[in-house]
């Protein structure tokens, strides 16, 4: 098991634990009872509605709440007369073991079939899983097409609610928001965290795992509703029962908003086997050099492997490999004929995008990992070429070509790609397998609305459009295999929604339009996602030109897009980058792999953009970011460093002390008491990252030069041996740059260092004499043992 898998582990154990007892399901007082000693649901079986309980608070969070399939609601006759007839079992599968009450809702006045509803509680565990499905008794097959297993359910009845606030589960491009609006509808998941009889509590409803269905949520006239729907539906043969894989999540216990939803996407993280490969490096987009920046036409093969070169003499591949992506995007305007479909190297070669000397697939990642690059493309996911088209009619939908010669934008096709017909299903799992063994790395897919299909028309009858979606990325996964990057630019074009279906298929998702610049609400989009950033996909918001930026600006794209996103694309050749360039963008590389982001603290405080994200990398160690999104005037950003996270303080032990080191003006800020406030005055569009460590009684590493996380990354196995006096570490040093560690000796006096393979140097540091820097040297890359003398 990868280190990054047993942190996941240990996290989602930790978030999710109660103290309770097992879990139970009792009949009491005509009424089935499941709990955990945390949760309960409470299950009236006459009317079919529920109560979801907060057992340690003694408070009933969910009230009267009903269910609803294919809209058939158990409150509302709709010509239809219903029972409900219960069921225990034992619960044992991805999130845990527990029990779990099954719910058959079966209609006594007309024909109907058996709806089936599920809710399950899990040991240690405050969340409450629900899925649905159905067993079709009718002399046909039937689609089912939504389920609502939360309906119209009342949230904390009869209470005093103060300061309600909204925070919506964006996927893609759509954009989350902090609102105080109780009239809110989304796709897939919503928060709710408001002062409750004066106690501050939180709700979390929205999807789990996601196979066949999207998922919606809403809240609206002070009631709460979670569903399942698809355009299509799920065909059910006569005789048949169907439990949909797709779950639901609900949390009413867990009351500080940050762990609540944390706990939530660590949930979804297991719940999907979501494990989103780390992009551990920065991407060269092709098209985005030239198109988007003005710069050099690079979107070839040969030009992409010189990029490589460039990348070399600059010097940045002392720090980071770089990953170079080859863009096949030739459109259909012009005799409506693409590489699209096709997808091979005579198709590539003849647009122009694979050129002499590197004229194949093969030839072209053979010569970019040759300079120990990183080879990507890009395809277009549901816009066929013509010809390819005409040549196999039964690879599109409804196998049906008939509208080919109808205009339309490119992006909005009326002739499209059949993911789950057999014959296109073989000639993707050859185009994959040609591309694994040419050794592609990653893969871009644009325009992935397009795969989004409504209408219908797929060769598989039991398929949804969800179902159909996930069908494109399961066979590339299936057929790159686990370690390429998969990357869906989820824009939400032409009216499709922005979903989670793809969460366990995809390792990265674009929340932006096509954007070389740097704007402020880029970081509020990817930053109020962060439960799910690097956790179940990462976000991104499309390629940046750092060679447009001042030096300020330019460390504030590259900290801020480090701290909320999870990947860094250019769209700046490296024959541009200059050293300071160089420089910055190399102390963002490289990117931590722990499942986690960095919290936006101050979002439920009432500002429109957060300017205050916490990395927690430990108990005693925050990495954080102040940010001012203001593009024209200065703003005082600050932080009390202890108190309730959700009113914007770093939530720290008030009786310790701590360090705060300021990365890049390499300051030392001062030793702060728990119950003091860190601010900073910062200039427009600027930011600064500070390191707050606890104070302890022996020396102390306060921070490097290497990399914004200030020691994280570029340090290990850092000691204090109180027998010898001694501090000593492995430090990842690079050749020909000064790798500085800046030390506390607390008490004690730094007298001497000394390193193996590298020149050790014991500086005074201008933050007084308890302070000290070691300055190591080599001339190549190498690890370094440490060690500093005190007494």
């Amino acid at each position: 098991m990868r280190y990054a898998e047993i942190i996941a582990v240990v996290l989602f154990v930790m978030a999710g634990a109660v103290k309770g007892k097992e879990v139970e399901i009792r009949e009491e007082g005509g009424r089935v009872r499941l709990s955990n000693g945390a949760v309960e649901l409470s299950f009236d079986s006459k009317t079919g509605t529920y109560d979801v309980i907060d057992q340690a608070a003694g408070r009933t969070c969910i009230a009267h709440a009903g269910m609803r399939a294919d809209s058939w609601e158990n409150r509302k006759q709709n010509g239809g007369k219903w029972k409900f007839q219960c069921k225990p079992e034992s619960a044992d599968d991805l999130i845990g073991k527990g029990k779990r009450l099954v719910v058959e809702m079966v209609c006594e006045s007309r024909v109907l079939p058996v709806y089936l509803f599920a809710f399950t509680l899990y040991e240690n565990h405050n969340g409450l899983v629900m899925g649905f499905g159905v067993r079709n008794t009718m002399p046909n097959s039937i689609r089912m097409m939504s389920a609502t297993p939360l309906a119209a359910a009342e949230y904390f009845p009869g209470a005093k609610i103060e300061t309600p606030l909204i925070l919506n589960g964006a996927a893609g491009a759509a954009e989350p928001a902090v609102s105080h609006d109780l009239t809110r509808s989304c796709p897939n998941s919503m928060l709710l965290t408001a002062s409750i009889d004066g106690r501050r509590r939180s709700i979390v409803w929205g999807g789990l795992a996601n196979r066949e269905f999207a998922k919606y949520v809403k809240i609206q006239k002070g009631t709460l509703e979670l569903s399942a729907d698809d355009p299509v539906g799920r065909l059910v043969d006569s005789g048949s029962t169907y439990w949909s894989q797709d779950t639901f999540y609900l949390d009413v216990v867990t009351d500080d908003p940050f762990s609540a939803l944390e706990t939530y996407g660590l949930a979804m993280r297991t719940a999907n086997c979501a494990r989103p490969n780390v992009y551990d490096f920065p991407t060269l987009c092709g098209w985005a050099v030239g198109a988007l920046s003005g710069g050099p036409n690079i979107n070839n093969s040969k030009a992409l492997v010189e990029e490589l070169e460039f990348a070399r003499k600059c010097g940045f591949t002392k720090y980071s490999k770089v990953a170079v992506r080859l863009e096949p995007d030739f459109y259909c305007y012009k005799d409506g004929n693409t590489e699209q479909g096709w997808w091979d190297n005579a198709h590539w070669a003849k647009f122009g995008h694979l050129v002499s000397p590197y004229d194949t697939f093969a030839k072209w990642c053979a010569a970019v990992k040759e300079r120990d690059g990183i080879p990507f493309t890009y395809f277009q996911l549901g816009l066929p070429s013509d010809d390819y088209a005409r040549e196999y009619p039964g690879h599109m939908l409804f196998n049906d070509i008939s509208r080919l010669q109808v205009s339309h934008p490119h992006h909005q096709p009326l002739v499209s790609f059949d993911y789950t017909d057999p014959g296109f299903q073989k000639h993707m799992k050859k185009v994959w397998g040609n591309l694994r063994e040419a050794g592609l790395i990653g893969v871009k897919f644009d325009y992935p609305e397009t795969g989004w299909r409504p209408e219908g028309g797929f060769e598989n009858k039991y398929a949804t459009a969800a179902f159909a979606y996930r069908e494109a990325f399961r066979m590339c996964r299936e057929g790159l295999g686990p370690e390429p990057r998969i990357h869906e630019r989820n824009l939400g074009e032409s009216g499709r929604p922005c979903l989670d279906v793809t969460i366990g298929l995809v390792d990265l998702q674009r929340t932006w339009g096509d954007s070389n610049e740097f704007e402020a609400k880029m970081v509020t989009v990817c930053g109020l996602r962060w439960y799910k950033n690097r956790v179940v996909v990462s976000y991104y918001p499309d390629s940046k030109a750092v060679h447009m930026y001042k030096p300020e600006e330019r460390r504030t794209l590259l900290t801020m897009i480090y701290f909320v996103s999870g990947r860094l694309e250019l769209a700046t050749s490296f024959r541009q980058m200059t050293p300071e360039m160089v420089h910055d963008m190399s102390r963002v590389f490289p990117l931590y792999t722990e499942p986690r982001s960095a919290r936006p603290i101050d979002a439920f405080t009432g500002v429109k953009d957060p300017r205050i994200y916490d990395l927690e990398l430990n108990s005693d160690w925050h990495q954080v970011a102040f940010f001012n999104p203001d593009r024209k005037d200065e703003a005082v950003v600050s932080s009390s460093l202890s108190g309730v996270r959700a009113d914007g303080t770093l939530g720290l032990d008030s009786k310790s002390s701590y360090y705060v080191y300021e990365f890049w003006s390499d300051r030392l800020v001062g030793k702060l008491q728990g119950t003091d406030k860190l601010e900073a005055k910062l200039g427009p569009l600027h930011c600064a990252v500070f390191s707050v460590r606890k104070v302890q009684p022996v020396p102390q590493v306060l921070s490097t030069s290497r990399h914004v996380l200030q020691g994280w990354l570029d340090l290990s196995d850092v000691k204090w041996n109180a027998e010898k006096k001694t501090l000593t570490g492995i430090a990842k040093v690079v050749g020909g740059e000064s790798f500085r560690i800046v030390l506390a000796a607390n008490g004690s006096k730094a007298v001497k260092a000394s390193a193996e393979g590298a020149q050790a140097v014991l500086e005074a540091h201008p933050a007084g004499p308890d302070y000290s820097a070691l300055v190591l040297n080599r001339a190549d890359n190498g690890s370094v043992s440490w060690q500093v003398q005190y007494e």
